[in-house]
């Protein structure tokens, strides 16, 4: 089974860097890639500040940490977790991959790993660390309430596609 490493996006530095929470999945990616997890790795994020997608800051720090070029895909449009899947795995299946492995914080995977397999994708989670103490605590009640909101939307969407 094909399978392709999903590095979901984050918040970028005004200066258009990565943020901790960015680098911390782009590392993850890029250890999986070198181990040898998935021959694809596909960046989803879409515009920030500064005219730098979130995709294409990740593209670059892959590359800079050894991922060849040839074996990113980019999708640069999303704005959240749902967009993320919905513009991804038409890339994904385009590619002929059968399974996304979603890279993100341990704190957000619940909600990507439902929505991308609402939506239709076999996936798998690689997760990476999330923050802690008060950062991390506004982050678990975030995603507590995102994550009925992220599920009922991809389960609407995948029902006006005639999937049930």
């Amino acid at each position: 089974m094909t399978e392709a490493l999903v590095v979901l996006g984050a918040a970028l530095r005004p200066d258009g860097r990565p943020s901790p929470a960015l680098t911390r999945r782009i590392e993850t990616a890029a250890r999986l890639f070198a181990a040898g997890r998935a021959p694809w790795a596909l960046v989803s994020g879409g515009p920030a500040r500064g005219g730098v997608s979130e995709a294409e800051a990740m593209r670059r720090a892959l590359v800079e940490r050894g991922v060849p070029e040839a074996a990113i895909l980019v999708e640069d449009r999303a704005r959240d977790t749902l967009e993320n899947a919905r513009f991804a795995i038409p890339i994904l299946r385009a590619a002929g991959v059968r399974r996304a492995v979603l890279v993100t914080d341990r704190v957000h995977m619940p909600r990507a790993l439902a929505v991308f397999r609402l939506l239709g994708m076999p996936a798998a989670g690689a997760p990476c660390a999330a923050p802690t103490g008060r950062r991390g605590a506004v982050y678990r009640v975030h995603e507590a309430a995102a994550l009925p909101l992220h599920a009922a939307r991809a389960a609407a969407i995948r029902l006006r596609r005639g999937r049930h």
